[in-house]
């Protein structure tokens, strides 16, 4: 019988030979999520990036003793059973763009494990680790599609967690598992964890806060003269427009700003008197998005009912993006807000 140790150094050298299919199918889980999350959802996130998992550390992994019986391997088949082989990690500003993004997982993969630690902590009347974790599949459509070849019948882990809650987690992974603290100063450890881990908590809820307030202000902004529209000045504009809006992310109004010049709108007064008349209520009724649209999105959309075909023919090089608005032209054809 092969022992456990020898049993870890032939997975691992498997591993090894195909670890470069794994890089691949990294890179289009990446791809995927921030096409998801990013031009088709338009969330404001600061990060969506994915790894195949290092031969290194798979071999560690792979060497774990069995807990009933330490001179068996604890997985039988590594490459199968290790399931962050090829893992995302998703990081947003607020907790709100965690709970969005979530949504979006939950519809585009199918999900074999949902473990949510924050949910976990709080049960147990403590702070502490607040990430979203995830085991998932890609859905069936996508498993034919042959660009996903590499993930077909892959189990792959996406954690979505906010930027506070990120600092915190891989600053607690490198002192807990990277130094050997004493048995005697452990209880210091867990304590001064313990208190960073309620101060993130607070400072996420802040941000919220500070969200809030700044919706606020924006509203307030509306007896103010109109300006030259900047992306400062647009965001502000959107978010006193569509006050329930999730914010969308910073290049997005750039992107929107850039599609209103082609327009010819530059002020706030041009934009305002393009929309008039528009029911932006009425436009997202009409529409099939299966999440809030975010601010720029709502543009988007009021944009689309306002100009019609017209706003179409500005993306003559964009086929895809040519063919969804057309998708949505007729979606407002049929409730008879604009023609097809």
């Amino acid at each position: 019988m092969v022992g456990r140790v020898e049993w870890a150094r032939q997975a691992g050298a498997l591993y090894e030979r195909v670890h470069q299919q794994y890089v691949g199918g990294a890179r289009k889980l990446e791809a995927l999520i921030n096409e998801l999350i990013g031009e088709e959802e338009g969330i404001n996130y600061l990060s969506a990036t994915a790894r195949a998992k290092d031969p290194e550390s798979f071999l560690a992994k792979a060497a774990k003793p069995n807990p009933d019986d330490p001179a068996r391997p604890k997985y039988d088949d590594p490459l199968n059973q290790i399931t962050d082989l090829v893992a995302a990690r998703v990081i947003t500003f607020l907790v709100e763009a965690v709970d969005r993004v979530c949504e979006v997982i939950e519809a585009e993969f199918e999900i074999v494990e949902h473990t949510d630690m924050g949910a976990h902590t709080r049960a147990q009347g403590v702070f502490g680790y607040a990430s979203k974790h995830y085991l998932v599949r890609l859905n069936a459509h996508r498993r034919e599609l042959p660009e996903y070849a590499v993930l077909k019948n892959l189990v792959m882990e996406i954690q979505v967690r906010t930027a506070v809650q990120h600092a915190w987690a891989e600053f607690e992974h490198d002192i807990r598992y990277k130094l050997d603290i004493p048995a005697d100063r452990k209880a210091e450890f867990d304590r001064r964890f313990l208190l960073a881990a309620a101060l993130m908590e607070l400072a996420d809820n802040e941000f919220t806060e500070i969200d809030r307030l700044y919706r606020e202000l924006a509203a307030s902004e509306s007896d103010k003269a109109p300006r030259d529209l900047t992306t400062a000045t647009l965001t502000t504009y959107l978010t006193r427009r569509y006050p329930d809006a999730p914010h969308a992310k910073t290049n997005h109004y750039a992107w929107i700003l850039s599609v209103l010049a082609q327009l010819g709108v530059t002020t706030e007064e041009q934009l305002t008197d393009l929309l008039t008349g528009i029911d932006s209520a009425a436009v997202q009724s009409a529409m099939t998005h299966r999440f809030p649209a975010g601010t720029v999105r709502r543009l988007d959309d009021d944009l689309l009912a306002a100009k019609g075909s017209a706003y179409v023919d500005l993306f003559p090089d964009e086929e895809r993006r040519q063919k969804i608005l057309r998708g949505r032209l007729k979606a407002l054809a049929r409730a008879g807000i604009t023609e097809s």
